[in-house]
């Protein structure tokens, strides 16, 4: 047993879930079996049995497992083992052990993923983010040529809800490149159940067992008083939402890309989205000729981004001044010694670092200011 199994549990946990949910969407009268999930339910199981608990007596299936463990946080799901087998795996420092539940119960045996679920299978290698959504979406998208992929992208980011009427628009305009029109297409699922349009994100608010949910917890911290206005009507079967995990990879941090290219418009500075097919999201181009690439990351929690960067083999390469990982700003009012986690895996990486919004802004304003007092 050592770390590397439990890494492995979590991630097809993870996937399982998510796989779970796309199949019953597909599928509601049907259970969605998930070979992901039942894999890691028994390596966990195995694990639970090798340090001494009795999980796998006392919840053996899928339905008692899930009923237990799902919904709480992670770090609870060891409160049976013998007290040194945490300690001899390390687990307190693996990513996964802070996050809190993989999922919340829509109704009866019905889980859906948390965003924390997400979250943590986006930093995953891509042999465990094969299959979803997300990743299916990337691989399409990769292979159309920069304008294309930049039109399909940004239309993504700024349209999480649709009509059929915008459906059929942005099909026709993209009839001359049917891999951009599949890709388009395969963003978006038809809206079934009665819902409400988001006030923080602008995605789809349903109403479940335990109150509302959205794509983001996020989104639910702070709740409004929803009015009719905000209700969508579905009664005609013509409204798209983007599929949940497009939402959290593609068009989350988006916003922030944008956001970003927006204040370098402003400041009348030359940009590019997603230069060399997204090997940066956001290309800045001074005056003086110094070029500064951004990646914007959207991951609540600093843990996470620190193994998606380590996974990755750090910023990319490249003839830049500065390159920065960008993060939102709020991010690390709970969190504030967000960056500085994320930067002390960057230290072999002299022109780079972790910072917020905020401060990229600041930081720009500034080289901006230093290039015309030249």
């Amino acid at each position: 047993m050592d770390t590397a199994f439990m890494r492995k549990t979590f991630a097809l946990i993870a996937k399982g879930l998510i796989e779970k949910e796309q199949l019953l969407q597909m599928e509601p009268t049907r259970y969605p079996y998930s070979k992901a999930l039942q894999h890691g339910i028994n390596m966990f199981l195995a694990a639970s049995q090798w340090a001494g608990s009795q999980a796998a007596v006392e919840y053996p299936d899928e339905a008692s497992f899930l009923a237990h463990f799902i919904t709480r946080p992670i770090e609870e799901w060891f409160d049976t083992w013998e007290s040194g087998a945490v300690e001899q795996l390390h687990l307190q420092e693996e990513p996964f052990y802070a996050y809190d539940a993989f999922a919340y119960q829509k109704a009866g045996n019905v889980y859906v993923p948390s965003s924390d679920c997400y979250e943590f299978l986006e930093t995953q290698d891509s042999d465990i983010m094969n299959g979803t959504d997300e990743r299916i979406l990337y691989e399409k998208i990769i292979t159309l040529s920069q304008e294309d992929y930049c039109r399909v992208r940004r239309y993504i980011i700024e349209h999480p809800i649709i009509t059929l009427e915008d459906r059929r628009t942005m099909s026709l305009e993209l009839a001359d490149d049917p891999m951009a029109r599949d890709a388009f297409q395969f963003a978006y699922e038809e809206i079934t159940e009665e819902s409400y349009r988001c006030p923080q994100c602008g995605w789809t608010m349903m109403q479940g067992k335990y109150g509302y949910s959205c794509h983001s917890t996020h989104c639910t911290d702070t709740l409004p008083e929803f009015t009719d206005e905000m209700k969508l009507d579905i009664s005609a079967g013509d409204l798209y939402r983007l599929k949940k995990g497009i939402m959290r990879y593609f068009a989350t941090p988006g916003k922030l890309e944008l956001e970003i290219a927006a204040f370098c418009e402003k400041k009348k500075l030359r940009w590019a989205l997603w230069p060399q097919m997204d090997r940066y999201d956001v290309e800045i181009r001074f005056p003086d000729g110094d070029i500064w690439e951004i990646d914007a990351k959207a991951y609540r929690n600093p843990i996470a981004l620190r193994t998606k960067i380590q996974n990755d083999g750090g910023f990319p390469s490249g003839d830049y001044a500065r390159g920065y990982f960008v993060i939102p700003s709020e991010y690390t009012v709970n969190q504030r010694n967000y960056t500085a986690i994320i930067n002390r895996v960057l230290k072999d990486q002299k022109n780079v670092e972790c910072v917020t919004l905020k401060a990229l802004k600041t930081a720009i304003a500034k080289k901006e200011a230093a290039c015309n007092d030249e």
